[in-house]
């Protein structure tokens, strides 16, 4: 008989950190630098692949960083308590679920990943430790010279639009005095 009894559990790809995870914490993980026009986020992952890790971390940490810029938040918190029983045979039940969901509506480009660190937990899981770095003067040069674009096409309509509109009265003159 094949799986008589029970069924097979993979490892746990989110273990409780352990001492050795806790002092092999990159110190950018928890004081994420500061540097005039820059943002920084770090965040961290894990998975049974090492890629899968690292891009999972890298995904979480640019939603982070994503969402201090630009977010709706909205977060539902219940808590119910219930005594059972009598005297010293009373038992207190206390339920606590918390739900939080966050929009974010930025696009975040002009971002890299500055640093990652990865670590080996038990069970042979991968934990990836990343931190990314978003330049907001590349973010601003874009936009400025989106904005310079829009500006140039605008003035080449306007002048294609008055170079129409001067021909026009010119023909109409020579017609009147033909």
């Amino acid at each position: 008989l094949w799986n008589c009894g029970g069924t097979s559990r993979g490892p746990d790809l989110n273990p409780e950190p352990t001492k050795k995870t806790l002092k092999g914490l990159p110190d950018w993980f928890l004081n994420n630098p500061e540097k005039e026009g820059y943002k920084y986020s770090a965040a961290t992952e894990t998975s049974r692949d090492m890629q899968m890790a690292i891009d999972k971390a890298a995904l979480t940490a640019a939603n982070a960083l994503a969402g201090q810029m630009e977010s709706e938040m909205s977060a539902l918190i219940k808590r119910a308590k219930e005594e059972t029983g009598l005297g010293d045979q009373s038992d207190v039940i206390d339920r606590f679920s918390s739900t939080q969901e966050q929009i974010i509506s930025k696009s975040l480009q002009d971002y890299k990943i500055k640093s990652k660190d990865i670590q080996i937990e038990e069970g042979n899981i991968y934990r990836a430790y990343v931190l990314i770095e978003w330049d907001a003067g590349a973010s601003n040069k874009k936009i400025l010279a989106q904005i310079k674009a829009d500006e140039a096409l605008y003035t080449a309509m306007r002048t294609t639009e008055l170079f129409e509109e001067m021909e026009a009265k010119t023909e109409a003159y020579r017609q009147r005095n033909r």
